[in-house]
């Protein structure tokens, strides 16, 4: 490997080369503190020379301390000029020396501005070019240049680079425009700043050291996300001249699943290889933290069979990466917002490894992809809802038992699918309760299900009662499902209400046992889902006057109430279409908590048959 090394300030830096960003560069990816610790890091040098009294003239401000700016690298490659180091800093730059150039207007210093400009941007014979114009930001730079912060106030874009050009340079502007308050000062800050402000090219010659070089920065630097590193690690292994369409289907999908969450990307990349190619448990665990170096591990290598192997590469890249990386878009973006999908009420639930799972079971251009998707999804939101309603959920058994079920649907069919989870199901069950069972819905697994399942699965299981009672009885429903479970606060929020208040009169129904009183005051039959406002009002009302609220509540709550079954004539379809034991109760007792317990296991045993 050939480096070589050389001293270099702005000023020469921009001018003469256009700088292509190379492949392996992250997003430009600065905020507010980067931008803002550059500038003060400058101005704390420049401050500690500037005298008011100064001429400005080069050789006056040649007598000032120089700033390092540290080294940033490029490779030269068929002409053009590549960073491979430094795009960040060489992207405010840019934005630094627009928002010089509007100031030097300002102050009518027209020399200046031609000055200025040179170091933004060119024009040839292709026309004006911007010196880090490469990958769209032509565009971003064009609208600073021409109106200001005009283009940039209140700007979002759904490409994250050029979104944060935009936001960063409102902080470069502002914190320009405070310092240099004078004509005196922004001179001589212009002067240092192209002339005094140094930094050290390094050329990597050969392309081909180029990728082990990003790796030994990301290691010993500010540290790139897996999925950053692991782009150079694919499309290094590409011929130069082809890279740019591979890279093209890289960003395309990459771009989209970073406007939701830049997280997200590093999520698909750890769902999908577990879904494709892990076994055990054990083996799910490499995939966690720098899921990029175990990719080209000696272990998974061979497995994976994207190590040294530009042809798979292409493959991967046009293929199984393309297809699934865009599955898993629509699945956290539409299907994970359609309350009709069973993906939505898993993801409500906070039960993301179904993304895995589907992935799993799912083949690369799936003939029977959408109905895949539903009957994994809706087997999943059944195996995981039954295991805690009946008592059976144990964090590391699930944490097996997903493994498994992750090996056995993978490329299976919908109804190999269906049998994998229902015997897994019955498996845990009979494993957690020593019983041996064939139906999951036992009552004497049921009837003790109380309020111990925790705040988010008890608020999705009464949204799913209220949503069957809606559907079924052809009533709207109370709220929106998502307000149901995700609201919170004491005026908007939903909460978990006992229908029996914590007092004196209620513990008498039990014969003041205390003990028997607590426990069956946490059944399921003896809560309901009930609004903050509401809730904090009737917290210690007698059951008389709770009713009233109940009446203006979810439906679950309006059961109990003489009123819905004279006002809602769908209630009564829906009891006999299933047979429910659905009627008012007006006294709260022990009774009534076995008969709403029951009633639930009933509905229990139809929503998730």
């Amino acid at each position: 490997m050939s480096i070589v090394a050389k001293q270099i300030t702005i000023d020469d830096i921009f001018g003469n080369e256009k700088f292509n960003i190379d492949f392996y560069q992250r997003e430009y990816k600065w905020e507010k503190e980067d931008v803002l610790k550059l500038l003060e890091d400058i101005f704390y040098k420049f401050e500690n020379e500037y005298k008011e009294d100064i001429d400005i003239t080069v050789e006056s401000i040649n007598s000032y301390s120089w700033y390092y700016l540290s080294a940033y690298m490029t490779n030269n490659f068929a002409g053009k000029i590549y960073i491979v180091d430094g795009q960040q800093r060489f992207t405010t730059i840019t934005l630094i020396l627009i928002s010089l150039y509007h100031l030097a207007r300002l102050y009518n210093l027209e020399e200046r501005c031609e000055w200025i400009k040179n170091k933004i941007y060119g024009t040839g014979i292709e026309g004006k070019s911007y010196w880090m114009g490469d990958y769209k930001r032509n565009k971003a730079f064009e609208d600073l240049f021409i109106d200001n912060k005009k283009s940039s106030m209140n700007r979002q874009e759904d490409d994250l680079s050029i979104n944060n050009i935009y936001q960063n340079y409102v902080y470069v502007n502002e914190y320009l425009t405070d310092k240099l308050c004078s004509k005196h000062k922004f001179e001589a800050f212009l002067l240092f700043f192209l002339k005094r402000i140094i930094l050290v090219n390094i050329e990597i010659e050969d392309s081909k050291d180029v990728s082990m070089v990003f790796e030994v920065i990301n290691d010993r630097g500010k540290r790139l996300k897996p999925y950053e590193v692991f782009k150079g690690q694919l499309l290094g292994q590409l011929d130069k001249n082809e890279i740019n369409s591979y890279y093209n289907i890289w960003y395309k999908n990459i771009a989209e699943l970073q406007k939701i969450d830049e997280k997200e990307v590093d999520n698909f990349f750890r769902y999908y290889f577990r879904a494709k190619f892990v076994d055990t448990r054990s083996d799910s665990k490499n995939f966690d933290g720098d899921y990029n170096k175990t990719v080209f591990s000696n272990k998974w290598a061979s497995k994976l069979n994207l190590k040294n192997n530009p042809t798979e590469v292409k493959r991967f890249l046009k293929e199984d990466f393309n297809f699934y990386c865009n599955l898993y878009y629509n699945l956290i973006t539409k299907l994970s917002n359609d309350v009709k999908s069973h993906v939505f009420f898993n993801s409500i639930n906070n039960q993301d490894r179904q993304y895995m799972l589907i992935m799993s079971a799912i083949e690369k251009d799936d003939d029977n992809l959408a109905e895949k998707i539903e009957v994994v999804s809706k087997m999943f939101d059944r195996y995981f809802t039954l295991l805690q309603l009946l008592g059976c959920y144990d964090s590391n058994n699930f944490n097996d038992s997903i493994t498994k079920l992750n090996t056995n649907i993978r490329n299976k069919s919908i109804s190999d699918i269906e049998k994998i989870f229902n015997d897994q199901l019955i498996s845990d069950i009979n494993s957690i309760k020593n019983i041996n069972i064939s139906n999951p819905f036992q009552w004497s697994l049921f009837k003790e299900a109380n309020n111990s399942l925790g705040v988010t699965f008890l608020r999705c299981f009464f949204a799913r009662i209220d949503n069957f009672i809606a559907e079924n009885a052809q009533l709207e429903q109370f709220d929106k499902y998502y307000n149901l479970i995700r609201n919170t606060g004491s005026v908007n929020g939903y909460h978990i209400e006992h229908i029996l208040a914590d007092n004196d009169e209620n513990k008498k129904i039990f014969d003041n046992n205390e003990e028997l009183f607590y426990t069956q005051r946490n059944y399921l039959g003896a809560l309901l889902l009930l609004k903050g406002k509401d809730n904090q009002s009737s917290g210690k009302e007698t059951y008389e006057n709770k009713l009233k609220t109940y009446s203006h509540e979810t439906l679950w709550a309006q059961t109990l109430t003489e009123n819905f079954y004279h006002c809602n004539p769908g209630i009564k379809d829906l009891m006999n279409k299933y047979n429910l034991n659905l009627h008012p109760i007006n006294y709260f007792d022990q009774q009534a908590i076995e008969i709403r317990q029951r009633l639930l296991f009933e509905l229990v045993k139809i929503i998730w048959k």
